[in-house]
């Protein structure tokens, strides 16, 4: 029967997936009710942020972007780090198990003994584990339509769906880069690890580049976190030239993968 492996695959991330809709569904309404609060002391935060030194200023809150306005709000608290450290983590934990996991547990020699190509094998276990960052995404994305317009949070459908789907092709991003190590070496650990340093790295060079005059060309060429809009997405968009690598860095790297876990020699 055909995507057997991925029902599966999808089967097992299932209380996580319902565990993490429902918390991103409070932290995201948590924040959404703040909001009165935080607009009416408007004068004593925009004070505040005046006073950070410029380029750190435009590290967290990009120029032409008001903290106040609810794309402004939103996108700094939750769509700087939050949300995309969310779904990063989801992927990175997910990605580094799917196949991996299975030979740590033994069980990998099973799958392997039923009449399905690694091929299959590889792709299915990828879009098994990874797809259900995209069901935690539209819950973000739900929380902020239907509750979001009784705060006064009122934003672009565009822009926010735009944003919510460029943050959960970052998380998928680097799951993949863990599937893709996870499996070449049959280690959780090191698939999770360096994926996660990796994030860590470009996040950092992402920041960096904002203070950084020099580097700022470089950071904003290679970094995803600055491929996602960052803070600006929900006031200024997701450019294509950012949506664009987001969309096709999963797929060369499932498609490497795939090769790789095709010559790998799993007798050892």
């Amino acid at each position: 029967m055909r995507c057997d492996v991925f029902r599966r695959e999808l089967a097992d991330h299932r209380r996580s997936v319902i565990g993490c809709s429902i918390g991103a569904l409070l932290l995201v309404a948590l924040y959404v009710f703040l909001y009165p609060t935080i607009k009416s002391s408007g004068a004593g935060v925009q004070q505040l942020l005046n006073t950070l030194p410029k380029g750190f200023r435009s590290a967290f809150l990009p120029a032409g972007v008001s903290y106040l306005s609810p794309p402004g709000y939103l996108g700094t608290e939750l769509f700087s780090i939050i949300v995309p450290a969310l779904l990063l983590v989801m992927g990175v934990l997910a990605g580094s198990r799917a196949l991996a996991g299975e030979e740590q547990n033994g069980t990998i020699d099973l799958l392997l003994s039923t009449p399905i190509r690694r091929t299959r094998l590889t792709v299915e276990k990828a879009c098994g584990a990874l797809v259900p960052l995209f069901v935690v995404a539209a819950a973000i994305w739900l929380a902020i339509v239907v509750v979001g317009p009784s705060q006064g949070v009122v934003l672009s459908l565009g822009n926010l769906t735009l944003t919510v789907l460029a943050v959960a092709l970052l998380g998928v991003g680097f799951g993949m880069l863990a599937f893709l190590v996870a499996s070449a070496t049959g280690s959780v650990g090191v698939g999770g690890g360096s994926a996660a340093t990796l994030a860590v790295a470009m996040y950092a060079l992402s920041i960096f580049g904002s203070l950084v005059p020099w580097l700022t060309g470089f950071a904003n060429a290679v970094s995803p976190f600055h491929w996602t809009g960052g803070s600006a997405a929900l006031t200024l968009g997701v450019s294509w030239s950012g949506m664009l690598p987001l969309i096709v860095c999963p797929i060369v790297l499932l498609a490497a993968s795939v090769v790789l876990y095709e010559r790998r020699d799993l007798t050892a």
